[in-house]
């Protein structure tokens, strides 16, 4: 099944959240909580702590982005606020 906005790689996410901050979860097991400036190559290129820090993109093992309406945007995903009893 094709997707409209097909992505192979936790890198091709993370091209299309450019500017965003991320929390990545290493195969180390460490947690980094950056800001995504670029992904070159297989390399993401990020800043953390006002360092930039060049990851490769075969160490990441998930991402976690919290921007709701860049990911919906992107990816034409609906979003929808679970109403509190």
């Amino acid at each position: 099944m094709d997707s409209p906005h097909p992505f192979k790689e936790l890198c091709d996410l993370l091209r299309r959240l450019k500017g965003e901050r991320v929390l990545l979860i290493l195969e180390s097991g460490d947690r980094e909580c950056v800001k995504v400036v670029a992904v070159i190559d297989e390399v993401l290129v990020a800043t953390l702590d006002r360092k930039f820090i060049f990851v490769d993109c075969d160490c990441i093992c998930a991402v976690i982005a919290d921007c709701l309406d860049v990911l919906s945007e992107e990816f034409g995903l609906v979003y929808q606020e679970q109403e509190e009893e």
